[in-house]
């Protein structure tokens, strides 16, 4: 790519024709050849950038010495470019959305395709402004299908991603409350994710039938994905999930709640025509990923769930707790975003813990004081509790939002 080919995309201002390899918003990670675009507090490091080699810049500051292009800002350039570089590439993509399960989707249905195709997904969770257009810098001509995962906190947010990465097909997982606490209802909730479809010109929505908003959902091309559609039969739930469609075994390595998202997956293996067997293959090599239901064995067990937490997700943590006979210590952090209805949502959880045996639940932050179970006022006291306390074969259980760091906990056991 040439730099006056950038400069039709974010209207900068034309030095001379410059040659570039890639574009990088880390300085430390440039390379000879490469284009540094200064985001935020990058740039502070443009002459680290020059110094690593770089052939051009983007920033908003005027700079001496070296090819640029001055932006008034450079997250809304990073966002024209990653569009510009997505419709070059004549090819599907993926978009995926969901108050819960939007990762775990995103992960089993870049496996699927996997078996057949190269794919290009998000990494982790880059579902925002920064992380979903730094994904699509990535693209390029030896990729077959592109898989994102698109988040948000306010209206607005997926309609602005789903413009820039232009979905052929929007995949919706379901709307539960993460986020109500700024949108105010889960109609609103449901409105913001239904933004996917703004960037979408005669694509597929893939929906979560199961789901009581979702469901009744009209749209002119939809697929409803749920058991009966895909003519699910022998269904057993332990510690792992096995099924059969369609005359082939399935295993997926996880929990029942999170059975729509392994459907959704062989859905969209089917309809990129992956044969069901190695759709199989792709489901049961499936591993949950850190901080998302990850389990961790040595004297103990430990479910390390702490990445995030929702009204939803944690119901669906606490469902696999009821069955297990070993002592379970539950750790429970905030469930943050929730707004005037965090009370409320908190004091639901006692439903779901009264139905779980042999336990004890230890909880930390100014939230789950409504959850009964010993309080903490700090991670440190509440790690040396489990550390005196635990006994071998005690499961630990770890759930909170990302922001009460409760992974923590999980790293005093390692």
């Amino acid at each position: 790519m040439y730099l006056t080919e950038l400069n039709k995309v974010v209207a900068g201002i034309i030095y001379k024709d410059t040659m570039i390899n890639k574009i990088k918003t880390n300085s430390k990670e440039i390379e000879k050849g490469d284009l540094f675009l200064a985001i935020n507090k990058g740039h502070d490091y443009i002459n680290e950038a020059i110094d690593n080699g770089a052939v051009a810049i983007i920033c908003e500051n005027n700079i001496k010495d070296i090819p640029h292009i001055k932006v008034k800002s450079s997250i809304e350039a990073l966002g024209k470019i990653a569009n510009y570089l997505r419709n070059k590439h004549k090819i599907p993509l993926i978009a995926i959305t969901g108050s819960v399960g939007k990762t775990t989707t995103k992960e089993l249905v870049a496996l699927v395709l996997s078996k057949k195709y190269k794919v290009l997904k998000s990494i982790k969770n880059n579902n925002n402004h920064i992380g979903l257009p730094l994904t699509l810098l990535n693209l390029d001509d030896t990729y077959d299908v592109i898989v994102t995962e698109l988040g948000m906190n306010h209206q607005g947010e997926i309609s602005y991603l789903s413009k820039i990465c232009t979905p052929d097909y929007a995949v919706i997982t379901n709307i539960g409350t993460a986020h109500i606490g700024y949108l105010g209802s889960q109609k609103n909730i449901l409105k913001a994710k239904l933004e996917i479809l703004d960037g979408m010109n005669n694509g597929c929505l893939i929906i979560n039938n199961e789901d009581k908003y979702l469901k009744k959902l009209k749209y002119k091309n939809i697929i409803k994905v749920d058991r009966k559609n895909l003519e699910l039969k022998n269904l057993k739930c332990q510690d792992k999930i096995e099924f059969d469609i369609k005359n082939t075994h399935f295993i997926f390595n996880s929990y029942e709640h999170l059975l729509i998202d392994a459907l959704i997956a062989i859905k969209i293996g089917i309809l990129f025509d992956i044969d069901l067997n190695l759709i199989s293959e792709a489901i049961l090599e499936y591993q949950n990923s850190e901080g998302r239901l990850n389990i961790i064995k040595n004297k103990y067990t430990i479910i390390d769930d702490s990445y995030n937490s929702s009204f939803e997700s944690l119901v669906g943590g606490l469902e696999i707790l009821k069955n297990k006979e070993d002592f379970k210590f539950i750790v429970l952090g905030d469930m943050l975003e929730l707004g005037k209805y965090s009370n409320k949502y908190h004091k639901k959880i006692n439903k779901y813990l009264k139905k779980i045996n042999n336990k004890q639940v230890l909880l930390i932050g100014k939230y789950t004081k409504v959850i009964k179970g010993k309080h903490f006022n700090d991670i440190d006291k509440l790690s040396d509790y489990l550390k005196q306390n635990i006994k071998y074969n005690d499961i630990i259980y770890i759930k909170g939002s990302h922001a009460m760091n409760l992974d923590k906990i999980k790293e005093t056991f390692n």
